[in-house]
């Protein structure tokens, strides 16, 4: 962001004399955009996209189990009861 800063326009804030420009337009950055505006979001939303799929997927594969009665066991209980008590539900 620093090298973004035109010399020309602060020079006599820091003591110095400001050159003069013929053209001061031409001076100028070709980008005045911020920094903060050049973020691509693309790897986040992809992730995101990823992420969704994999829950749904996650949650079809649960269902599944759910439904054949795999899941009922005093072992498994006993562990989704610990989980619940140190990881809350």
């Amino acid at each position: 962001m620093i090298h973004n800063i035109n010399t020309n326009s602060v020079g006599h804030l820091m003591g110095q004399a400001s050159l003069s420009a013929a053209d001061p337009v031409a001076t100028r950055p070709a980008n005045d955009a911020d920094a903060a505006l050049h973020i691509s979001f693309d790897d986040l939303i992809g992730k995101a996209k990823d992420s969704t799929e994999a829950q749904a997927t996650a949650v079809e594969e649960a269902r599944q189990l759910l439904l054949s009665g795999q899941l009922i066991s005093p072992e498994n209980i006993a562990s989704a009861a610990r989980n619940i008590l140190t990881s809350g539900i």
